[in-house]
């Protein structure tokens, strides 16, 4: 599966703090983007657009406006439901937006938050 550029923005943060992973791991009720099995921490990359996520990366386009409100209603209940059961096998999810990595200063933020929580800080 090809990766997108989210994603490659924490692969490479992840791979430049030596901190190991599973990357799209498929052996969980759904592909997660990163995994660490030691810590059952799963790391979910969404983007803006294709996850609605009501900011100005995820406006809604103007033609078949009906059509595209039902797939990002199925969107955002697949995400809901795949949360769910995760949560329930007692895996922490972390959700990390595509607007957050187009923003430096949040960016070094999540960087910072995301080693402290891989590295057993929080």
């Amino acid at each position: 599966m090809k990766i997108t550029k989210p994603e490659k923005i924490i692969k490479n943060f992840l791979d430049a703090n030596s901190i190991r992973y599973l990357f799209q791991h498929n052996k969980l009720p759904y592909r997660a983007d990163f995994f660490y099995k030691n810590k059952n921490l799963v790391i979910n990359i969404n983007g803006c657009y294709w996850h609605n996520h009501g900011c100005v990366n995820s406006r809604i386009p103007e033609k078949n406006t009906n059509y595209w409100l039902s797939v990002f209603e199925k969107n955002k209940s697949r995400d809901y439901e795949n949360t769910k059961k995760l949560k329930a096998l007692g895996y922490k999810i972390i959700n990390i937006w595509e607007c957050v990595l187009n923003d430096e200063k949040a960016k070094a933020q999540t960087f910072k938050n995301l080693a402290r929580i891989i590295n057993g800080a929080i």
